[in-house]
């Protein structure tokens, strides 16, 4: 432990002598120590940790028993505490402490004293830590983090794992004393008393965007911590994708003693290189200089991507004034044996693979993700929809709704001031299936968060995730979108076009959009013909969750209104609660299984109607390897217009088709081993797949 302390200090001194024209931030992820138990005097200076578990973060203490079913996951107190010398040359510097997230209530302490609290399991938070720090000393920093069921914040209950701890980065923000304040108190009518955000301290509003031109409005957060009244520059830089200098602002702020301000600055951009979705992401970027005394003393550098859009009720999404069917797939966090304690690569790794199915948009379910999940969808051009967890219910009595509605109020807060320079960003979700367990109702919540965002944010959509089609909350956002299970949990599949239609003849203002649809399946598990399975059942075939895609998504680009879909969902994830499909505590309605290391046939379902960039031909099936029968059909995926057939040498022929599904139906195979080829061709370039099948000899299946 000595050695690693004495190695941090030499680390922060020559770092520290380095010129600081901005923010620095240190982050904190090794060598914390944790004990999964509440410990009453951990947060003491002399508590003795050397036999507590030394890990680093991100971490979680549910990684694996919120993941194996029983619904039994340890909810309850987990503490941190880490050693850390702080050199003498931060001293004149302020100093904070910022945790990208901690599931669900955490309260911090530095050397032994209180330094803050934070309700909400998915967002940043920060203290000021300045006037706690023993400089040139060791310094412990205690924290209990606690993700108990009787915690009053969103959500209350939910289908998915709430993996407790420190489930993303700690780090030490340093700020000179005049800097871009990252942490702001906000108190309003709808705050339901003060609360403080961590952010960037920089909001950048567009408005009037179109090809001719775009203005901008950008919002500066200023904070002056010394003990006199402070003149300050705040210049704002445009700059091209290539870095090239397009436009400077600039607006002179004084600022009181140990005060806050903000500073606002406005202006035009002529002939704006529109951000267009995947076709052409492109990104400007806003560096923002304070300068005190001509010398800069803090700087902040933003993303910006001017687009417009619109939604019809009759045609749909459009970007840039041309159509543009979002058509996409809901994301959670999480990976299989590390829950929610993920890195940016793994993030990466996800967004990477569901990219290739070709979508155009992502619902960030059901919660705030990691800083880099939007950064890269910015640079990728794919749309999303950011939502908080405002699940199921909001609250068992009017008392507790009380509480509930703060914080959900907060953490709406925090989504908006933490993510709202990102150009990818275009919806902000106020609810999911927010009636399931009302024991209140929900609809003062559903329209006071609405308020929230609409305070915030008039330029983007409102919208919400409904499980139920008429409620009233739904006709509160701007938009709103349907769960949608016909033929899963309810009805039969093609019940969905009816329920739509109807609500669109019912509703003819209103913008209806498909947040959810999905149906589970287990790689292992196969039939043909493919019937509907017991949902809550132990066999899951994965042919029937490909016919079920097959045909959603067939009745969805049959009908232009829906603004747009996004199935549920991209990766089979932890809920310890589920018992189904042979796969306890698994969600399996994925299009990628849990470890990420197997595609789903329905997910090349996708890729053959939405990837128009990566040829391919895909035989479905092909886990079915052991047949009870020497009749078979063959049906496959490609996004080629032909696509030609051989089993065990014979040629069955070249078909083509419109809908990117080729099928040879009764086939006869012979009794053992049959080798099945497929190929197709696009300017003369050929794409093939092949797969063995063994078959039993029966007269039919």
């Amino acid at each position: 432990m000595i050695s690693k302390q004495k190695f941090l200090f030499f680390f922060l001194f020559f770092f520290f002598l380095m010129p600081i024209s901005g923010k620095e931030s240190i982050i904190l992820n090794d060598s914390w120590m944790f004990c999964k138990t509440n410990q009453p005097d951990f947060y003491q200076m002399e508590f003795n940790d050397t036999s507590w578990e030394n890990i680093l973060l991100p971490h979680t203490w549910n990684a694996l028993d919120g993941q194996d079913g029983g619904n039994d996951y340890y909810r309850g107190i987990g503490c941190y505490r880490k050693h850390i010398v702080i050199p003498l040359n931060y001293k004149g510097k302020v100093i904070y402490l910022k945790f990208g997230a901690a599931n669900s209530f955490a309260t911090v302490y530095l050397n032994g004293q209180l330094v803050g609290s934070h309700t909400g399991g998915y967002s940043a938070f920060m203290f000021d830590i300045t006037d706690k720090i023993l400089f040139d000393q060791e310094n412990i920093i205690a924290v209990q983090v606690d993700n108990s069921s009787s915690i009053i914040c969103p959500p209350l209950s939910a289908d998915f794992t709430f993996y407790g701890g420190l489930t993303r980065n700690v780090e030490l923000v340093v700020a000179n004393p005049v800097h871009i304040n990252p942490n702001e108190y906000i108190s309003n009518d709808l705050t339901m008393g003060g609360i403080w955000v961590a952010q960037p301290g920089v909001i950048i509003k567009q408005t009037n965007v179109s090809e001719n031109s775009a203005d901008i409005n950008i919002l500066t957060k200023l904070r002056n911590t010394t003990l006199k009244t402070t003149s300050v520059l705040v210049e704002a830089v445009l700059k091209d994708s290539a870095g090239k200098v397009i436009k400077t602002f600039s607006d002179t702020k004084k600022i009181l003693a140990n005060d806050t301000s903000t500073s606002i600055i406005t202006g035009k951009i002529d002939h704006p290189h529109l951000w267009n979705g995947i076709y052409d992401p492109y990104l400007y970027k806003v560096e923002i200089m304070l300068k005190v005394n001509g010398e800069i003393v803090d700087n902040s550098l933003q993303p910006l991507g001017f687009r417009y859009f619109n939604v019809d009720p009759n045609n749909g999404f459009s970007l840039n004034g041309k159509p543009y069917p979002l058509r996409g797939i809901c994301l959670h966090e999480g990976k299989k044996d590390k829950g929610r304690a993920i890195s940016d690569a793994d993030r990466k790794e996800a967004i990477d693979l569901l990219r290739e199915t070709g979508c155009n948009y992502l619902r960030l379910a059901h919660y705030q993700h990691g800083d880099y999940t939007y950064r890269y969808l910015d640079s990728l051009g794919i749309i999303c929809w950011a939502e908080i967890p405002n699940v199921n219910s909001v609250g068992r009595s009017l008392e507790e709704n009380k509480i509930y509605r703060k914080n959900a109020v907060s953490q709406m807060y925090e989504l908006l001031r933490q993510q709202y320079n990102h150009p990818s960003i275009i919806f902000w979700g106020l609810s999911n299936e927010i009636y399931f367990k009302a024991s209140v109702d929900p609809l003062e919540t559903v329209r006071q968060l609405n308020k929230v965002v609409k305070s915030e944010d008039t330029y983007r959509f409102t919208t919400l995730a409904a499980m139920y089609p008429e409620k009233p909350a739904n006709w509160i956002p701007d938009v709103y979108s349907n769960n949608r299970y016909d033929g899963w949990y309810y009805n039969k599949i093609e019940d969905l076009g009816d329920v739509l239609d109807s609500l669109h003849a019912k509703y003819p203002k209103q913008r209806i959009g498909i947040s959810e649809y999905g149906a589970g399946a287990n790689v292992n598990h196969h039939a043909y013909p493919a019937l509907k399975p017991k949902t809550d059942g132990q066999f899951h075939p994965e042919e029937y969750q490909s016919l079920f895609h097959e045909e959603y998504l067939k009745m969805i680009n049959a009908r232009p209104y829906i603004w747009s879909s996004s199935l549920w969902v991209g990766f089979d994830f932890a809920c310890d609660s589920r018992n189904e499909g042979e796969q306890p505590g698994i969600n399996d309605k994925g299009l990628i299984t849990f470890d990420g290391m197997v595609k789903k046939d329905a997910f090349y379902w996708y890729k053959a109607n939405w990837n128009k960039n990566d040829p391919f031909v895909y035989i479905t099936s092909r886990r079915f390897t052991n047949r009870p029968s020497t009749l078979v059909t063959i049906k496959i995926y490609s996004n080629c217009p032909s696509v030609s057939l051989k089993v065990n040498g014979v040629d069955y022929g070249i078909k083509t088709s419109t809908n990117h599904i080729f099928l040879w139906e009764n086939l006869k195979m012979k009794e053992g081993e049959n080798f099945i080829e497929a190929s197709g061709w696009i300017n003369k370039n050929e794409y093939s797949d092949e797969i063995t099948w063994i078959c039993t000899k029966t007269d039919s299946f």
